[in-house]
């Protein structure tokens, strides 16, 4: 062998040592790096994350007016987002300049999602960065781990024109700084009555211009309590008169952390009570008993019916009707997760003794009982904040759906349910049309409800159905799908029907919605002679840019609205501008 031939078996042999020692040594790096990796996943496991968002990451295409909604998962026991931090821990940027984009941030009721909502249409054609930071935290005080996606909204988005704009305006003096309106009542008197948060009942005179001008507070129930009360629901009797009104008041325990979220709550603290006299000064509790969810899910909204009764919903207690960790492991009561009924003679003549309507631990209410006053008349009803008797018969909730990540679901006896544990699907946000008998798709055991939704009947794609469940688990036999379906974390709240001849009659029986999360706005729905949903219509002029619109009132001597902005804690007037059709309106046709 020459000397040219050891030379390279030298370099060879060396190089071989070399790429031994470096693959050694990439070894303990990779090894290194794979035991950071697993110590970070197990941090992570401990701490609140994004699951998902929607838009999704890189997706392209995506409509200007969007909002932006992260999935979120909390290992703490009932803990959700808290909203103070919302604003220094979640931000979008235009990945061009990096310049933040204005928005308004909130999560859910139960703080079980993230929401972002531009102030502004986004630009067409353009790559936006959505980031979460640990500077966001939840209410246990753990910090969330860093997320971010990207997306790129569309090159072009189709608008149209539509008869219909308000005037959007601002109230001087009627922001509160320690308190937030929930509901919105119009008085025998002509004037607006606000419930509020902390159970205050703010009075105000209807200028002719619609401004308000403020009265003396009512403060009747604060007193009675001798603390603050959550309202959640007013509404006068028809047979109120101006020398005699009748208000009726939904309210339940106020349970809230220093961070400002409704949870903690104890069961059975929800009542019914009813202000009368001249200045509502007058108090008595008609229900007492009724069940309180450990979150923001109590006694709602009001709807008087043409029976004389009086409806309302009852908010469920678990996501989605097993116990589980976000809600404090509260089992679903047999008056909750529903509407009920309270009788008309009840409503008419109300007993001086309150009707104690506890139905468990203890209590030994039964609303199936012959002449039971208080009724349910429809199940399944996770979580509809408002009740509305149309004109057309028929009587509508707008419900919020569950977030996903940890529900339960229960099994039923007969083995034909089984129970799903963390679901991970986001269930849909939707309009029901009630009726009585009917089951909405919110699980019950006390009253022998199991399947969520439309549960997974056939191998095809079903209505509402539950991908998590075996092919061929069959919903309830009573139960009724939706009239309409807004999609997932909008919280479809406040709902009225609008009354006029204004625009030439172009919103005269159509129903307004406020989107309180995704949205912020006001949605309007059209609906066809069997009182079902044919029309959606997006971005009138006024009814963009809320801060939590909750609920929503229309005086119906001007067609003037007025929205309770929980988040912005006032309330706006919005005035029509006749003649003045709204340009950039997204109409959409819901086929049926």
């Amino acid at each position: 062998m020459n000397k040219g031939m050891n030379r390279s078996f030298v370099v060879v042999g060396l190089s071989v040592v070399g790429l031994i020692i470096m693959a050694a040594g990439l070894s303990v790096v990779m090894a290194r790096f794979a035991l950071q990796e697993r110590k970070i996943h197990e941090t992570d496991a401990s701490r609140p994350r994004v699951t998902g968002t929607r838009p999704a990451d890189q997706e392209s295409n995506v409509a200007p007016v969007t909002g932006i909604v992260a999935e979120i998962s909390i290992p703490a026991t009932g803990a959700g987002v808290n909203p103070r931090t919302l604003d220094q821990g979640v931000e979008l940027l235009r990945r061009s300049d990096s310049s933040i984009i204005p928005s308004h941030t909130n999560t859910t009721g139960s703080g079980d999602a993230i929401i972002l909502k531009p102030i502004h249409p986004l630009d067409p054609d353009t790559e936006y960065v959505f980031r979460v930071t640990e500077q966001l935290k939840d209410t246990s005080g753990a910090s969330f781990h860093p997320y971010r996606m990207s997306f790129r909204t569309a090159r072009d988005f189709r608008v149209s024109s539509f008869p219909v704009s308000f005037e959007k305006v601002e109230l001087p003096g009627l922001t509160l700084e320690q308190n937030a309106f929930t509901s919105l009542a119009l008085g025998p008197d002509g004037m607006l009555y606000a419930g509020t948060f902390a159970g205050v009942i703010y009075k105000y005179q209807i200028n002719p211009d619609g401004t308000l001008f403020p009265q003396a507070p009512i403060m009747t129930i604060l007193h009675h309590e001798k603390g603050p009360r959550l309202i959640t629901g007013i509404g006068f009797d028809p047979r109120s008169t101006p020398e005699n009104p009748i208000l009726w008041v939904n309210h339940g325990q106020m349970a809230v952390t220093p961070e400002g979220r409704l949870e903690g709550a104890d069961d059975w603290t929800g009542k019914l009570s009813r202000l009368s006299g001249p200045s509502l000064s007058t108090y008595q509790d008609v229900l007492v008993g009724l069940p309180r969810a450990y979150k923001d899910h109590l006694n709602f909204q009001m709807a008087f019916g043409p029976d004389g009764a009086l409806y309302f919903t009852q908010g469920s207690h678990t996501s989605v009707g097993d116990v589980d960790k976000k809600w404090g492991y509260r089992p679903e009561r047999k008056l909750s997760a529903a509407v009920l009924r309270l009788s008309s003679e009840v409503v008419a003549s109300p007993p001086q003794v309150p009707i104690d309507v506890k139905t468990e631990e203890g209590g030994t209410y039964d609303p199936s009982a012959p002449g039971a006053p208080l009724t349910v008349y429809a199940t399944g009803v996770r979580s509809g904040f408002d009740l509305l008797f149309h004109r057309n018969g028929h009587l509508y909730t707008g419900v919020n759906g569950a977030a996903g990540n940890e529900g339960n679901t229960p099994a039923s006896p007969d083995g034909k349910t089984p129970a799903l544990r963390d679901l991970k699907q986001t269930t849909d946000d939707v309009l029901l049309k009630i009726e009585r008998g009917r089951y909405y798709g919110h699980p019950n055991p006390t009253r022998g409800e199991y399947a969520l939704n439309g549960a997974n009947p056939t191998p095809d794609k079903d209505v509402m159905e539950v991908e998590a469940y075996p092919v061929g688990t069959r919903p309830e036999p009573n139960y009724t799908p939706p009239v309409y379906v807004f999609g997932k974390n909008f919280s479809p709240n406040g709902l009225i029907e609008f009354k006029g001849q204004q625009f030439g009659g172009a919103l005269d029986g159509c129903l307004l919605v406020t989107r309180y999360s995704d949205g912020k706005d006001i949605l309007v729905l059209r609906l066809d002679e069997k009182g079902d949903v044919v029309e959606t219509i997006a971005g009138i002029d006024g009814f963009t840019g809320f801060i939590d619109p909750l609920d929503i009132l229309e005086d119906t001597r001007t067609g003037n609205l007025y929205v309770a902005e929980y988040g912005g804690r006032k309330i706006t007037l919005l005035r029509p501008k006749e003649g003045q059709p709204s340009t950039h309106t997204q109409r959409t046709q819901v086929i049926r």
